[in-house]
Parts: C-alpha cells; structure tokens; sequence
C-alpha cells in the first residue's frame, strides 16, 4: 500500500486497518509504504470541483506514480490518498481505479467521510475503504465487474450502492480468486471473521459465520 497525501491520526487508523484487512482478504503478506507528499502532483493534473474540493487524475497516479514505485516484489501496489480523485474531465469524481495490465490501483478515503473523518463515522468510512480497495486489487487480479447485487465486485458509482454491496465477494468471484491466489478458505473466513468482530461489523460477520458453516 502506498499513501499519498497528508494523514491526520484518524486517517493513519484507517489504513492501518485497511491494510490488516486486504492482508486477510487476499491471504498475502501486506505492507505500508512511507506516506508520499502531494506534492509529487503537477498543477496540470489538479482541479477544483463544482464543490469546491481539490481533486486529482487518477490515471495520472497510476501511471505516473504508483507504476514507477512497485516494488518488484509485490504482487500490486494499491495506493490510497485523502484528495478527492476524478478520472476524466467530464466526470465529476471517482472512488478508485485500477490497471489490470500493471497490477496498480488507487482509492481516495475523501468521499467516504465527505472529507470529513471523525469518531462517529469511522466504521462507516471504514468499511467504504476495504469495500472498494479490495474491489479495486481484486481488478489487479484478473477478476471483471459482477453483476451480482450484493456482490463487493459489482460496480459502484455512488456512497449508497457501496454502501448496498457486501464486503464478501460472491461465490463465483471467490472462486475465481482462490484460483488465482489458492489460499485455505477456513484459515480466511476464521480471520475474516475475527476482525469483522474486533470492528463491530455485524452484518459481515454474521455473513461470514454463514460462510464457515457451509465448509466445516
């Protein structure tokens, strides 16, 4: 994981679990790269929204930023940043962006506390965050948009269909991802389970619980 931007505490929090989090999900060993400045962002790839907010291009951060510092031992670099991220020029905002061909992403925290991270919505940002980072590194791995409802690989254009969408990839995406990946589905859904529990994420675990009975 790559972070861009200035952190305060709260924000620090949250891509520490984050990161605990997709070190689960994906059953690979996860890591925190030291925090990047804004600065590394030209003026010619910032703008200002209708809302007044700073944004950045997010294709500029893949290719421009992320490609270049991958490690070459990681399997992806996702990077996460506090700046509101667009993609194109007529699109107004987007929460994250992959490239399956270099197996970089990034995600913006911005929009899911609408920039403003505090104690009474952080688990609400929270899971915002590990839905579509692990969206977007599922993408790194070769895994398309579902169209499934409630599947976490379904496409998201809004805070209430992320917000709709489980934290549990269907069936079928799980599979394509043990696949790729051939980790033990009892070891994950044990520790999926364990930090769904030690983050009051109710509904997930009780999914989750539902997942470990249909395998033992």
């Amino acid at each position: 994981m790559q972070p861009i931007g200035e952190f305060n505490d709260l924000q620090e929090k949250q891509i520490e679990l984050t990161k605990e989090y997709l070190k689960i999900y994906f059953q690979l060993e996860t890591k925190i790269l030291p925090i990047i400045s804004n600065e590394i962002f030209p003026k010619n790839v910032r703008r200002i929204s209708k809302n007044e907010q700073e944004q950045i291009l997010a294709g500029y951060v893949l290719d421009s930023v992320l490609i270049k510092r991958k490690p070459k031992d990681a399997a992806v670099l996702m990077g996460i940043t506090e700046k509101d991220l667009f993609p194109k020029p007529e699109w107004n905002y987007v929460f994250g962006l992959a490239s399956y061909q270099n197996g970089v992403g990034v995600t913006s925290m911005y929009r899911f506390a609408d920039g403003n991270l505090s104690e009474s919505n952080f688990n609400q940002s929270l899971e915002r965050l590990i839905k579509i980072s692990s969206h977007e590194i599922s993408h790194m791995f070769g895994i398309s948009h579902c169209l499934n409802a409630n599947c976490v690989m379904n496409g998201t254009n809004s805070l209430s269909e992320t917000d709709v969408h489980f934290a549990r990839a269907c069936s079928l995406c799980q599979y394509k991802l043990n696949s790729s990946l051939k980790y033990d589905d009892k070891k994950r859904l044990l520790e999926l389970k364990k930090f769904f529990e030690a983050n009051s994420f109710n509904a997930e675990l009780s999914r989750t619980e539902k997942d470990l009975n249909l395998i033992q």
